[in-house]
This record gives C-alpha cells, structure tokens and sequence, in this order.
C-alpha cells in the first residue's frame, strides 16, 4: 500500500517507539530524564507544525508594516539612525504581502487517492502486460519513472550527513 504518513505521525511514532522501545530499556535515571524531554520536544514540534506556516506569513506581513508605521512615525526627525530606519522601510518594508499558505489536509487527502489510484493502475497494467498488451509496458514506465522521482528526491531529503541515518 502507498501511504503517506504526515509529519505529524511520524512525531508521534517518535513519541511512542521512545516511550514503549527505548525508556523500559534505559536504567540511569538522566538518561530517561533525557528521554521525556525529547519527547517533549517532539510534542511541541507536533503542536507548531499545523500553524507554523501561517504564524511565518502573517508575521512577515505584519512586520512589513511595522517598518512602515515606525518610519512614518518619526515624521521629521533628521540624523543617521532616523535615515536607516526610512531605507529599511523602503527597501524591507516595501515587501509586498505574503499569502497565507492553504490548508494542507485536502492536499493530503488528494495524494493519497492518487497515491491509491496508481497502486490500482500497477495492478491493472501487471493483467494487460499478462494478456499480451505491449503497450502496458509504455504505461507502466510512466508510472516507474514517477516513482524513482519521488525515491530520489527523498533520498536526498533524507540523507544525514555524509551518508544515510546510521551511517554518518
């Protein structure tokens, strides 16, 4: 099956495999000390994660203005330090506006069907390359070669280091 755990779940498995593999396993008493406090951590990354993006345009949109508003606030006021505070909002202050990210649960769900939907076509393409239909193997090329894109991109996301998890 293609599934597609969301960050989230991972976090979360993170949160158990510590509670249920590693602390029964972990006698010193700093160590799993050590270990509720990374599964802290995780939590908190868990609650961040769903308004992370929002928090970020909004405060850049927000901050944009500040810049602005504190210019326009000195009205007169000549020196250096008023000088650098008008260039700053001329140049950062006039950013335009970022817009607020969308909503990411209906993109997932749309992955995931069509995660599920070519899962299906593999299995629909294996019956017509069985009945002689060379042109299921064209079809299933396509698919292949979407797949290894996926496989190398997140080969290179997750790559730590000079190497794989473990290995650097």
């Amino acid at each position: 099956m293609m599934t597609n755990p969301t960050v989230d779940d991972l976090l979360e498995g993170f949160i158990a495999a510590l509670q249920n593999e590693i602390m029964p396993f972990v006698d010193s008493p700093k160590a799993q000390a050590m270990c509720q406090m990374l599964q802290s951590l995780i939590q908190e990354v868990r609650q961040v994660l769903p308004v992370y993006d929002t928090y970020i345009a909004d405060e850049h949109n927000e901050m944009t203005k500040v810049l602005r508003d504190v210019a326009a606030a000195l009205g007169s006021v000549s020196g250096p330090e008023a000088d650098r505070i008008r260039q700053r909002a001329a140049t950062l202050g006039a950013k335009a506006d970022v817009p607020m990210p969308t909503d990411q649960e209906p993109i997932r769900v749309a992955h995931r069907e069509l995660g599920f939907a070519l899962q299906d076509c593999i299995t629909d393409l294996d019956v017509l390359q069985r009945a002689g239909h060379s042109e299921g193997d064209v079809a299933l090329q396509a698919i292949r070669s979407h797949l290894m894109t996926r496989v190398v991109r997140d080969t290179e996301t997750i790559t730590v280091g000079s190497g794989m998890a473990g290995r650097g």
